[in-house]
């Protein structure tokens, strides 16, 4: 190949690449709100139209000063209540006071509640205790492996289990006994323990964990998913797993992987309506 013409490439392929820099760019700190509504019989008096904003996997993510841009967008949702499913630390890069000032900031919003992620869990037993000791002096309730019962007009059930304990009995015991004709929600982080969740039979379930399969295809979907490998099945929106619905976030931050094509950063807002509703 002549000088000339390896010289032509090089350049042609540079230029490319700094034209590129704005769209990925975009890709990666342009915020977006999805909203999905949840339908069931279940949804009576107060709760219809309740309004619950889920953030999820942040990874001590920062958008604008003091995270002023996603804190905007959060209140644009109008949300009755915050959910926060995990991964609101990175632990590659372990900034647990931007995570903090993030949760005291959502909390002033609305209630707020939380459950662990796979990132929270790889920190030593003595620092997760003092984070979510942070966590709930900052006002977010934190759930792990319990369940609370909000008394709003008929009231539902929300659940948090901690990161791997979708899939065990820890979740079946929390479900069993629970009343007929009760609305429960599920917060779990791993989307991929699906077959657990419709076997538990929550109502509801609020997952994040798959960044939207970090890049995705027009007519194919996320590329990868963590726990479900190439072409993951469950990366954003809703899945319906026999009587259970799970609405899975594409989340907020990069963790080990840091680039997002066609996946900008998600903030989901969950709407209740009665089946009849419109």
């Amino acid at each position: 190949m002549k000088k000339s013409t390896s010289a032509a490439i090089a350049a042609a392929t540079a230029a490319a690449a700094i034209a590129s820099v704005p769209y990925f760019h975009r890709q990666n700190t342009e915020l977006a709100a999805s909203h999905y509504v949840f339908r069931s019989p279940k949804v009576r008096g107060a709760l219809e139209g309740f309004r619950i904003t889920q953030v999820s996997d942040l990874h001590n993510r920062v958008f604008g000063k003091d995270n002023c841009r996603l804190m905007a967008l959060v209140e644009a949702q109008l949300p009755d209540l915050l959910v926060i499913t995990g991964d609101l630390i990175d632990s590659y890069h372990r900034n647990t006071e931007l995570a903090l000032d993030a949760a005291r900031r959502l909390a002033r919003i609305a209630p707020c509640y939380y459950v662990t992620g796979n990132h929270e869990h790889r920190m030593t037993l003595e620092r997760q205790a003092d984070f979510y000791r942070s966590l709930e002096a900052a006002g977010v309730i934190v759930l792990r492996n319990e369940a609370v019962v909000l008394g709003l007009g008929e009231g539902f059930r929300l659940i948090g289990v901690d990161c791997n304990q979708g899939r065990t009995d820890t979740l079946r015991n929390l479900m069993a006994n629970r009343p007929t004709g009760e609305l429960n929600i599920l917060l779990s982080h791993k989307p991929h323990f699906a077959k657990f969740y419709e076997q538990a039979g929550p109502d509801l379930v609020l997952s994040g964990h798959a960044h939207g399969g970090q890049w995705r295809l027009p007519g194919v979907g996320g590329l990868y998913a963590p726990g479900q490998g190439p072409l993951p099945k469950y990366t954003a929106g809703m899945y319906r797993l026999g009587k259970t619905v799970m609405c899975v976030s594409r989340g907020l931050g990069n963790s080990s992987f840091p680039l997002r094509v066609e996946n900008r950063p998600e903030l989901v807002t969950v709407i209740l309506r009665g089946e009849n509703t419109l």
